[in-house]
């Protein structure tokens, strides 16, 4: 099991897909929110109450939601975004 996770066992020269997220400001208008914004949000688990931040979606949602994205781009490209919007939180948070 352990053997079958390591990068060479599932294609781990490959390259990541870049991120194809954005984040978007607070206070922009959702009218004027990019797709990449709107998916920006919708992978990041900030929202559902994730440390000092306030629950603003339910789980449910927001894991159902997650699984329609991962259905339509794939679980690397997924991944990449997630771990983005969770670095740039972090990152925004400790400024």
């Amino acid at each position: 099991m352990v053997n079958s996770i390591w990068p060479e066992s599932n294609g781990g020269n490959k390259p990541l897909p870049a991120p194809d997220v954005v984040m978007a400001r607070a206070g922009t208008p959702p009218d004027q929110l990019s797709p990449e914004a709107v998916e920006g949000i919708l992978v990041n688990p900030i929202y559902t109450g994730v440390g000092p931040f306030p629950r603003m979606v339910k789980d449910e949602a927001w894991v159902r939601a997650c699984a329609k994205l991962i259905e339509e781009e794939g679980t690397e490209q997924f991944l990449v975004n997630l771990l983005y919007v969770l670095r740039e939180c972090l990152t925004a948070e400790s400024t």
